[in-house]
């Protein structure tokens, strides 16, 4: 069990870290552009990268619990398809805002 909250606790950890990343890049990305622009992408595209970034979210913390047992780094494959997940939620919630 002392892996398995080992590996909760790095996969939020970085989740977080990545949220705020992108968060800060996209923000400071938009106010580096003089001319006011729109994401040109239809809002279909935003809700299914959001949904399939949802699935790597969601099938990545079920495989971390089905193998609570494994180690870091055979779970590091699982937290770096989170931390993916997670940046194009963050990215695309901010385009629909923007829209």
């Amino acid at each position: 069990m002392k892996q398995f909250h080992k590996t909760l606790t790095l996969t939020i950890i970085i989740s977080l870290i990545i949220i705020i990343l992108v968060t800060l890049i996209q923000i400071y990305g938009q106010n580096k552009i003089v001319q006011g622009c729109s994401y040109l992408d239809p809002i279909t595209i935003d809700f299914l990268a959001f949904f399939a970034a949802l699935f790597l979210v969601i099938e990545g913390f079920a495989r971390i619990f089905e193998h609570k047992k494994a180690s870091l780094g055979r779970q590091s494959t699982r937290i770096i398809r989170i931390a993916f997940g997670f940046a194009i939620i963050t990215l695309h919630v901010i385009q629909f805002i923007h829209k």
